[in-house]
């Protein structure tokens, strides 16, 4: 978004309840990204609530505007049990392109990689077949830090950053534009 727009949380506890868009301008074209909280903290009735919610939602969304990109994010530290419920949770109301034909493509988006030696991609060569025998499949990934832009960081860290921005534009301009030319059934589910 190249501002802060999300509510984020050190903290355990999800501080995203509610399903909140943003609207954000690439090469000249207008996108709409809906931001969707984690069930990983939220206890049984509360997960069973968001997911209801997430699919009534997501169903209205794709009649009306169409989904091209589910941008799954992940701190690099998290807990692998808590990615594959949270993974789950999205792709069984989604349909990823891994498990339904038309489905929508699911990214991965590795956070908090600020401080990853050299080149933060190499976080994905290290753990990409780990994710994958858990059973997460991703149509592509960005690696990246989520942190602000700060004039006080240093010359490599604020590279760090606008790269991450780059690469995270570039991922949504690339599969909105793959999404457009390439048919998806009329029904998400």
């Amino acid at each position: 978004m190249g501002r802060d727009v999300a509510q984020t949380s050190p903290d355990q506890e999800t501080c995203t309840l509610q399903h909140t868009s943003h609207e954000v301008s690439l090469a000249e074209r207008r996108f709409k990204l809906w931001e969707v909280s984690s069930i990983e903290s939220m206890g049984s009735f509360r997960a069973l609530l968001a997911k209801w919610r997430l699919e009534k939602s997501y169903k209205k969304l794709y009649k009306d505007d169409g989904v091209y990109l589910l941008l799954y994010c992940m701190r690099g530290s998290r807990a692998q049990r808590a990615l594959l419920r949270d993974y789950k949770f999205f792709t069984d109301i989604v349909g990823s392109t891994a498990t339904a034909a038309g489905g929508v493509p699911v990214a991965a988006v590795v956070t908090s990689l600020e401080d990853y030696p050299k080149d933060m991609d190499n976080w994905w060569t290290k753990n990409k077949d780990n994710l994958e025998g858990l059973g997460m499949r991703f149509s592509a990934h960005a690696c990246i830090t989520s942190l602000s832009d700060d004039l006080t960081s240093s010359p490599a860290m604020r590279a760090r950053r606008n790269r991450s921005e780059q690469v995270i534009r570039h991922l949504i301009y690339e599969s909105c534009r793959i999404g457009i030319e390439t048919p998806r059934s009329s029904s998400p589910l």
